[in-house]
């Protein structure tokens, strides 16, 4: 007769009971000495969204650099947490800033690439002038006039230019450059800088041509080989338009400020 066979009674086992760990000691944030800060290379970020995108650079330049930023972001706020610019869910907003003109004027402001930079075509320059100058950024203003010098305006551009964010040398330039050469203004640059001042420089050329005819003249008909006919018409448009360069001189002097950039370098 076979005997049973023992059965041997095994206990649960509860995975989820409460296993016992030492505590989690959590260090204390320490405290940093003020004097460790360097104040110029420590730099504090803010965050801004201009149409649907958003950018994250230090808040250095729009504090120390631009007029109109530096007096916004000065004043105080309620907590860090409520301050616009500070988060991903409540950026600083700026309105009525396409985000291409804003991407070039940071790479002027924090640029990552030296070389590119100085390399900029025109229309990125033009970009950093505009928001340059709607915000005084005064010395990113000035690099970008120096940067466009160097990348052959015509005189329509310049005057179109000059008058958007008063630059008065290319005002007086560009009015007497197309006063001064030998082809006439078409008529969609003469729709560009208007009926009014095409008329006027017209005038400038016919002043010049009398000039150029009476002087021949008086040396009993000979005319002098290579001298242009239109070459008194800067005379005439000094003249003809001073009172637009004195109002083009005192806008543009708003934004000067001397010793900031030299042969087109920000230093």
């Amino acid at each position: 007769m076979a005997h049973p066979v023992p059965i041997r009674v095994i206990s649960p086992v509860y995975h989820d009971a409460p296993i016992s760990r030492p505590p989690v000691q959590l260090e204390a944030p320490r405290f940093v000495p003020p004097d460790l800060f360097t104040p110029k290379y420590y730099l504090e970020s803010i965050i801004f969204k201009v149409e649907d995108r958003l950018f994250k650079v230090p808040r250095y330049h729009f504090e120390h650099s631009s007029e109109n930023f530096s007096a916004t972001l000065s004043l105080p706020a309620v907590s860090d947490t409520e301050a616009e610019g500070n988060s991903n869910d409540k950026p600083l907003v700026l309105e009525g800033i396409e985000s291409l003109d804003f991407q070039r004027l940071l790479k002027v402001l924090y640029p990552l690439d030296i070389p590119q930079i100085l390399s900029m075509p025109k229309e990125e320059w033009i970009s950093v002038l505009k928001l340059a100058t709607m915000w005084y950024f005064l010395d990113a203003r000035e690099l970008a006039i120096t940067q466009l010098d160097q990348r052959a305006l015509t005189p329509v551009e310049r005057i179109l230019l000059s008058r958007q964010y008063d630059v008065a040398k290319w005002l007086r330039s560009g009015y007497t450059e197309l006063a001064q050469r030998e082809e006439g203004i078409s008529l969609e640059d003469a729709e560009k800088i208007k009926f009014r001042t095409t008329v006027l420089l017209y005038h400038c050329r016919e002043e010049a041509i009398k000039t150029y005819t009476t002087s021949n003249m008086n040396r009993g008909g000979y005319y002098h080989g290579g001298q242009s006919r239109f070459q008194s018409a800067g005379h005439h448009v000094e003249t003809k338009f001073r009172d637009e360069f004195r109002e083009a001189e005192r806008a543009s002097a708003a934004y000067e400020r001397p010793n900031k950039v030299k042969n087109g370098v920000w230093y």
